[in-house]
């Protein structure tokens, strides 16, 4: 089966924001259905579904955390592991794409490359798995130092702080 990783899985894994988002928060290590819901802003009761859903696909497994109090936690199995890796990478080429048409002024063709994954693009940048320029640049929201140099160096002007000369 050929899916939008541009590859062969072993089973039909389609990309959905939801199971990419749980499978990053979890490549930091094992966490519970709570610690999954807070960092990526679900409810409990939703991330407990994907989790099942990533389970039934063989991507997660459950694990006992803690050693006086054990508590319900989950983690990446091997395969899990390779999807989050090629999602990973479908991630990032494609907000690479859109910053490219965005730079050739084809912005609507921009917006449908970056619609599919839009939703994840805050985690990977607060996870650090995203260069903000290039996120900026994918959604049209950075004046490039071109355009900076044609207004005149206006755009990178950072104003009045009022600090003397001899204050620095």
């Amino acid at each position: 089966m050929f899916n939008l990783l541009n590859g062969f899985v072993h089973t039909a894994m389609e990309f959905k924001p939801e199971y990419y988002a749980v499978l990053e928060a979890l490549s930091t290590g094992a966490k519970t259905v709570k610690e999954i819901a807070e960092l990526v802003d679900m409810e409990p009761h939703d991330v407990e579904a994907v989790i099942s859903a990533l389970m039934g696909h063989g991507l997660v497994e459950r694990r006992e955390k803690g050693l006086l109090f054990k508590k319900e936690a989950y983690a990446l199995t091997e395969r899990g592991w390779e999807v989050l890796y090629r999602w990973r990478d479908e991630v990032k080429g494609r907000v690479e794409k859109a910053a490219e048409l965005r730079r050739a002024g084809r912005v609507k063709e921009a917006e449908e490359v970056l619609a599919p994954v839009e939703s994840v693009l805050p985690l990977m940048l607060t996870l650090g798995l995203l260069d903000m320029a290039l996120y900026a640049a994918a959604l049209g929201q950075l004046a490039t130092l071109d355009d900076a140099a044609e207004l005149g160096g206006e755009a990178l002007d950072g104003g009045d702080f009022d600090v003397g000369d001899g204050e620095l």
